[in-house]
């Protein structure tokens, strides 16, 4: 679903470029994924009599999408974006758990919508070019937190992570190097915004994909850069909801009580002994860190949590976007067990990298 919402931009343009405006407009919705004329989301059930769909959004809206011999049919191949590229299909050519993205006339309610068009990226597709594209980020991709920004030479400085440690790498751009920002208080990849090097500060955490310099070793070529204002929080947990997926803990930096809300796009992890040996600072008297190897790769195999796991009393860090209320925030991340940690840096956030392991990518 992540990278149909990019896909169907072009589908949108054309659809609702030909499409005549309604009689009456449907009242206002809070979900974008549900427009006058549209709707776009994942199959959740199929009915027979009458042949209907419901489609359920990102946000968790469902719409009642009815099928009839007008509608068109088509799928998106993985990649494709221009309405020439798109394959035609028979009403049976699709299932549970694709992605779709229907138009047609939405009731005032927004919850029925019969269908003049109906485009599917089957969930096979999706996952095949998900993995892909992660297979690339991790071969071509780069992560760290911004030093420096350099308009004039369109050049940014981050302190990227790598096997040797910390080290400075100058990223270069192009006219057509693609930026993305992550919007505030959202986790969704597929809601971060088009952006520029002028919203990149000091602070942020990056990621580049491209190519690095076989000549110059601290610099890097980017094609893509997905930034976003991030920070991490640690605390011991006072209250855990698992029936509204709401954490509270005691921040043990700012000393407020902070309400986390997880939702299904949150990553909840166990720290394990061997990454809290890497993220532990040094022993006293010596100036050499442990070597931290690369973090990310590191996070991503750390064991599974379930909310209900959780319990008052346990540390934990979660990171978050900065959003509108400190003391309410939507987790990316939620490690456990991170408690010698918070002890050995008086309750700041040790695991600085935590905000960009959780930066997320296509």
């Amino acid at each position: 679903m992540k990278m149909f919402g990019s896909l169907v931009l072009c589908v949108c343009l054309f659809v609702c470029a030909s499409a005549q405006t309604p009689t009456s407009a449907p009242a206002p919705s809070s979900d974008s994924a549900i427009t006058p004329l549209s709707v776009m989301g994942v199959v959740s059930e199929l009915k027979n009599e009458p042949r209907q769909v419901i489609v359920t959004t990102a946000a968790g809206s469902q719409v009642t999408v009815t099928l009839s011999d007008r509608t068109v049919f088509m799928r998106i191949p993985p990649g494709e974006k221009t309405k020439d590229k798109f394959i035609k299909i028979t009403p049976s050519d699709f299932g549970v758990g694709d992605s779709v993205f229907a138009r047609g006339r939405m009731s005032e309610d927004r919850k029925a919508m019969p269908a003049l068009e109906f485009y599917v990226m089957s969930k096979g597709d999706i996952a095949e070019k998900r993995e892909r594209d992660r297979d690339d980020w991790r071969k071509r991709g780069l992560a760290g937190t911004v030093s420096a920004v350099n308009a004039d030479t369109k050049e940014v400085t981050i302190e990227a992570r790598t096997a040797e440690g910390a080290k400075p790498i100058v990223i270069t751009t192009k006219a057509d190097t693609k930026f993305r920002r992550y919007a505030p208080d959202s986790v969704r990849f597929s809601d971060a915004k088009s952006s520029s090097i002028a919203e990149l500060k000091t602070g942020d955490q990056l990621r580049a994909l491209g190519t690095k310099n076989t000549a110059e070793a601290n610099r890097f070529a980017a094609d893509e850069i997905v930034s976003g204002a991030f920070q991490t929080i640690g605390g011991a947990i006072t209250e855990v909801n698992a029936e509204k997926r709401e954490i509270k803990i005691n921040d043990a930096q700012s000393k407020q009580a902070v309400t986390i809300v997880v939702s299904n796009d949150s990553l909840l992890r166990r720290l394990t002994p061997e990454l809290l040996a890497a993220l532990a600072p040094p022993k006293p008297g010596t100036n050499v860190a442990p070597a931290r190897g690369d973090l990310q790769e590191m996070f991503d195999q750390l064991p599974a949590l379930k909310i209900e796991e959780l319990k008052a009393g346990e540390s934990i860090l979660v990171s978050s976007t900065k959003g509108a209320e400190p003391t309410r925030v939507t987790a990316i991340a939620i490690v456990s067990g991170v408690g010698p940690l918070l002890q050995n840096n008086q309750g700041r956030p040790a695991a600085v990298s935590l905000g960009a392991m959780s930066l997320g990518g296509p």
